[in-house]
């Protein structure tokens, strides 16, 4: 059975998509001490990420992808470089009646 070749990641792609579903560009990340924050990286992984800075230092977009800006994963403090980012989705209302 031939199998077909999987489709290229392309970060180019990825970040016109998140900006088109609501996310938003990495020009308005917030600000260190603004929270917590979803970004997409050009891996293409969704992680959790606070930015260390008081300011913002994006990264024009070239050959090797979109826009980016380094922010730092909450879980386990590596820098990440994201396209797009958004804010969490407040959890669940569960009410144990």
């Amino acid at each position: 059975m031939q199998h077909t070749v999987p489709k290229r990641r392309n970060p180019h792609d990825m970040a016109q998509e998140a900006l088109a579903s609501g996310w938003y560009s990495v020009d308005t990340v917030p600000w260190k001490g603004e929270g917590a924050f979803l970004v997409l990286t050009l891996s293409g992984l969704i992680r959790l990420a606070k930015n260390r800075r008081t300011y913002r230092k994006v990264r024009q977009a070239d050959g090797y992808g979109p826009m980016r800006q380094t922010v730092n994963a909450v879980e386990t403090g590596n820098y990440l470089g994201a396209i797009a980012w958004r804010w969490p989705d407040p959890p669940a209302d569960t009410d144990d009646v």
